[in-house]
């Protein structure tokens, strides 16, 4: 009995479905109904491939070709796609207040309203049917016009002013943008100008590089808005179509200017030629598109946006010079090299003249320095002597792809404030500031990390401090990790060894008046470990009364200063004096 009533009630739930699903599918079909009733002209607008418009005696054809609006009369020109869409919207939209049967016994029963004959014409064409839509004059009261469908004997009156919608001349939709395509997608960019001939193309890493008048590279962020200023280019005015003699209009003088883009996009090399001001506008200048014949008035800011020189684009940075991405850095003249390279872990090493700590600070100072060179051209006199160039700098960056940068660089034999470069990737010897970097000194110690022992105090089993007065030794229980005997001055000295920094780095030449074959005191460290290893800080004279003292650490040979704060925390306190 349930299962009979279970199958009887999931099928009053299926019809029910059903019924709700057929009751929503007419009530869109009767919506879609009422829109289209309200129309006054049925057509898909996506389907019109040639839109003709009669008006005034003139006649305004466009075709679609390829995507692409074109106008073939009265002229051959580009097409404004957005307006032609918004007459086709718009007749598409428009709606009709009333429809009115024409009396049939009148000999002109549409003379009345304007439509015989037809203020203007229109004709929409899609897959070879044209629907012949006629406008006639305006109504009595409102903004609305009498319009016909001539194959219907109707006649719609419209709410809106359909005469609007139509163009007053074919410049109206003419396209007024000079160049198709986005930033992202031009490739190659040329231009010749008074100055000269200037090619350049993007590389697989984004970058634009020179690669006439010279090899080079290029700022990517000053081409980058040039490209986008004249792909912002507009035509301000339609000057005379069916032109061939260019002389007139300076577009074929040395003073022309011809930019070419060439877009990855489908829009392939696009060329304008940008001539003379125009005599009554000089804020206009004259230009002419490659493949068509008309002349147009653009902008003035075009033209002087693109009179420039191949120097005004050239990369005035050094590559790769980010101190966040460099791993590897050498510097060496004719008698120092130096040389920096991160570790597994992202500190700074050096690496030579000797491997050490590096001091992340002064290292990033190096590079910032580096990264601060800004790079000019530099015109030597005809008999000036090849320039030495004695420092060489090697800038290597973990990027994808990695960049590596070598160059060379000298005193300028001209001027103080600046001083010489040369690039590998580039033969030309370039000016550059700031030219004090070449002062920066390449002594090792200023670079080494001042952090000469880190131990951590779990690691540490035994210590064993030795001074001309005290021999001292603490023992850690392994479980507890309590010092025997106890000490509680034993936390500032494990704090200070972890790092034990420097507070110089001297020399690393041991002489005896350092005091360090007889230390003021000897500190040795039992490390965890089979072999309990160890290591031992001796510490000797004072480099001054008063001042720091010398130290190194056993089987090592690099000599430091320890300032006497340190000291004291190496040491037990003092013992207070007797009452």
């Amino acid at each position: 009995m349930k299962l009979r009533l279970t199958a009887i009630l999931a099928f009053i739930a299926l019809i029910l479905a059903l019924l709700a699903t057929f009751w929503e599918r007419d009530d869109q079909t009767a919506h879609t109904r009422y829109d289209r009733a309200r129309r006054a002209f049925r057509f898909d607008p996506a389907r019109i491939h040639r839109l003709i418009l009669y008006m005034d005696e003139q006649t305004i054809e466009c075709q679609l070709t390829h995507d692409q609006w074109r106008l073939t009369r009265p002229i051959a020109a580009r097409a404004d796609a957005i307006a032609i869409e918004r007459i086709l919207g718009g007749l598409q939209e428009l709606a009709r207040s009333e429809i009115i049967l024409p009396p049939s016994r009148s000999p002109d029963p549409y003379r009345p309203y304007g439509l015989d004959p037809p203020r203007a014409r229109i004709e929409l064409v899609e897959n070879g049917y044209t629907n012949h839509i006629w406008i006639g004059r305006r109504t009595p009261l409102g903004n609305g016009v009498y319009a016909r469908h001539a194959e219907q004997a109707a006649i719609a009156r419209s709410q809106a002013d359909l005469l609007a919608l139509l163009p007053a001349t074919p410049d109206a939709l003419r396209e007024r943008t000079l160049f198709a395509g986005a930033p992202s997608a031009i490739q190659r960019f040329e231009i010749r100008t008074p100055a000269g001939y200037v090619q350049l193309a993007r590389g697989p890493d984004g970058l634009w590089r020179f690669f006439q008048p010279f090899t080079a590279r290029a700022d990517s962020v000053a081409l980058g808005a040039i490209i986008e200023t004249v792909l912002a280019g507009r035509i301000v005015q339609f000057v005379q179509d069916g032109v061939t003699d260019l002389a007139s209009y300076g577009l074929d003088s040395q003073s022309a200017i011809t930019v070419v883009l060439d877009a990855e996009d489908g829009n392939g090399t696009q060329m304008l030629a940008l001539g003379d001001p125009l005599p009554n506008h000089p804020a206009l200048v004259y230009a002419r598109l490659q493949g068509e014949s008309s002349i147009y008035a653009v902008s003035q800011n075009l033209r002087t946006a693109l009179s420039i020189r191949p120097e005004d684009l050239r990369d005035r940075n050094l590559p790769g010079v980010t101190p966040a991405s460099v791993r590897r850095l050498s510097v060496e003249d004719d008698s120092s090299r130096l040389e920096f390279a991160r570790d597994t872990g992202g500190q700074w090493v050096m690496t030579a003249p000797w491997q050490a700590p590096a001091d992340a600070n002064m290292v990033e100072s190096f590079l910032r320095a580096w990264a601060g060179v800004r790079l000019s051209a530099h015109a030597p006199a005809p008999d000036a002597p090849e320039p030495a160039l004695t420092r060489s700098v090697l800038i290597e960056t973990d990027d994808d792809p990695g960049v590596i940068l070598r160059l060379r660089a000298g005193s300028h034999p001209e001027h103080d404030q600046q001083m010489l470069v040369a690039l590998d990737d580039d033969p030309t010897i370039l000016a550059a500031t700031p030219a004090d970097i070449l002062d920066l000194s390449l002594d090792p110690q200023l670079y080494r990390s001042l952090d000469i022992l880190s131990v951590a105090r779990d690691d540490i089993l035994e210590i064993h401090l030795a001074t001309p007065a005290l021999d001292l030794r603490f023992t850690r229980d392994r479980d507890s990790g309590d010092w025997s005997p106890p000490a509680p001055w034993l936390e500032r000295l494990l704090s200070q060894l972890d790092p034990l920094q420097a507070q110089s780095i001297q020399i690393r030449n041991e002489r005896p008046a350092m005091g360090l074959g007889k230390p003021h005191l000897a500190l040795t460290l039992r490390l965890k470990g089979a072999s309990g290893l160890g290591v031992t800080l001796l510490v000797g004279n004072e480099t001054k009364a008063g001042g720091p003292r010398w130290a190194k650490l056993r089987g090592r040979d690099l000599i430091f200063t320890l300032s006497a704060d340190t000291l004291a925390n190496l040491l037990p306190p003092a013992p207070e004096p007797a009452e």
